[in-house]
């Protein structure tokens, strides 16, 4: 995309504004899962339009694959001898930093959103989510601040107090319970991976803790609520127990019971999974979806931001998923510089860093390969509830190779128990890809899992399926093969 030039006040973007950059050159936006979300661009003295791009305008810049355009503001300028002239720009949604509001007694997201409406200046956003939570927001104590800070720039805050990714799109801010979607991606060692580094820490892993609050009684004195010890019921390092206090102030507005200190300690322990250890994955890939040869598989190898792709690396038992993290994208070249990733499953570890190769064969080997594609469809009728996974009665022949296998499961509405997908080969459990997810709603259940598996000869994939929960249904299926070498 040719970067395209505003005035300040500028808010329909259907126009070519005061001018197109065309001699742009450079532009680049990063963004970070609920975090920073900035643009560079490098642009001649002598450049055409170089005089309209000022401190305060905007510039309308692509930042993913879509196509879609956000708007950023530009906030400064590097003017060194050469005349190539750096120009910083922060997308529109930081406009927030400037806007103040204060307020108490915030109980649920619905009130927090509300809140934000009477900033001063008005914020001129909408603030909109696809969940709703009732926590107690801690940071809304009466005390004045930006409404970039209540979103996620202080302690007990939206993030703090109900969790959720943002997706910044223009003058909307978008809470998304989980952004994103699980891709059919898998970066393997021998495949398609080409480095890989991973450090481990146990230092600060805990397996249990003794829940807290201080804080005032109704009678204005102060009191100190201490709880009995809450298991998270994992194994610690070296099967050791180590067990730490845990405050929680923040998360009750008034004097809690023991009880309701417990639960609350146990949902944070099962959502942050203490036990595990600090952990930072780096990875080199092959980025399969910018090769000529794998034209039509982008819905197969695409990924962006908080997407969720696969990792694995046999040699070490890595095998997991991963959330992205942070990406960084070439506008002018329409495409993706750099990724990063974090694991899904463990909180202290969001830092499984991807760069981009300019490698252009699977595995970096050299030569060209065409891609084969397979897919197949239907139903396991009279599909029972138990306690282990079960064929949906799936069973193909699949030819020997490194294939790229995405799979789906449709399951009828139940607000109850787990739904689970699982693809294995040969039916030996081999180069398992498992997703188990809570059932939920009164709408159909859809699941999805990917793997990737090398074979030296012909092969059997294979899809098992669960509900522990409810009587016999129809699972619709749906599973895509791709041979992306030999």
């Amino acid at each position: 995309m040719i970067p395209i030039i505003y005035d300040s006040n500028e808010k329909a973007f259907i126009s070519n504004g005061l001018g197109r950059l065309k001699d742009c050159l450079s532009a680049v936006v990063t963004e970070e899962r609920n975090g920073i979300y900035e643009a560079e661009l490098q642009y001649p003295t002598t450049g055409d339009n170089f005089d309209l791009i000022q401190p305060g305008r905007i510039v309308l810049l692509t930042h993913d694959d879509t196509g879609d355009t956000q708007p950023f503001d530009i906030v400064g300028a590097s003017k060194p001898i050469d005349g190539v002239v750096t120009f910083h720009a922060v997308h529109v949604s930081y406009r927030l930093a400037g806007s103040t509001v204060y307020g108490s007694n915030i109980n649920s997201l619905a009130d927090a959103f509300s809140m934000f409406a009477g900033a001063d200046p008005d914020p001129e956003f909408t603030f909109t989510a696809d969940f709703t939570s009732s926590n107690y927001m801690a940071s809304a104590d009466g005390t004045p601040r930006t409404v970039r800070q209540f979103l996620g720039g202080i302690e007990g805050s939206v993030l703090d107090s109900y969790g959720g990714e943002y997706e910044w799109d223009r003058w909307n801010v978008i809470l998304h319970q989980s952004r994103g979607q699980v891709r059919p991606l898998a970066i393997r060692y021998g495949v398609n991976m080409t480095a890989y580094q991973e450090d481990v820490d146990y230092q600060g892993s805990y397996t249990a803790c003794v829940p807290f609050w201080t804080g005032t009684d109704t009678d204005g004195s102060e009191v100190k609520v201490i709880a009995g010890r809450v298991d998270s019921g994992a194994a610690g390092y070296a099967g050791r127990t180590e067990c730490v206090p845990m405050d929680l102030t923040d998360k009750f507005e008034t004097k809690p019971t023991t009880a309701q200190l417990q639960t609350e300690a146990a949902s944070q322990m099962r959502n942050q999974q203490p036990y595990l250890p600090a952990q930072t994955i780096a990875v080199d890939f092959v980025r399969l979806q910018d090769m000529s040869e794998y034209e039509g598989l982008g819905e197969l190898l695409t990924c962006r931001l908080c997407d969720t792709v696969t990792v694995y690396f046999p040699a070490y038992g890595t095998q997991g998923q991963f959330k992205i993290v942070k990406t960084v994208y070439d506008v002018l070249q329409e495409r993706f510089q750099s990724m990063e990733l974090g694991t899904l499953s463990t909180s202290l570890a969001e830092a499984l860093g991807i760069s981009e190769t300019l490698d252009k064969t699977a595995g970096g080997g050299g030569g060209s390969f065409t891609p084969t594609t397979v897919t197949d469809s239907g139903t396991a009728s009279s599909f029972s509830s138990g306690t282990t996974l079960h064929s949906l009665g799936v069973s193909k022949t699949m030819a020997s190779g490194i294939w790229i296998i995405m799979a789906s499961a449709r399951y009828p509405s139940n607000s109850t128990g787990y739904r689970a997908l699982q693809i294995t080969a040969d039916g030996t459990g081999q180069n398992v890809s498992l997703v188990q997810q809570p059932a939920g709603g009164t709408g159909n259940f859809d699941i999805f899992t990917a793997a990737i598996v090398e074979k030296t000869a012909s092969w059997t994939l294979d899809l098992n399926g669960r509900q522990n929960s409810g009587s016999s249904m129809n699972v619709d299926w749906y599973v895509r093969a791709v041979k992306i070498g030999e």
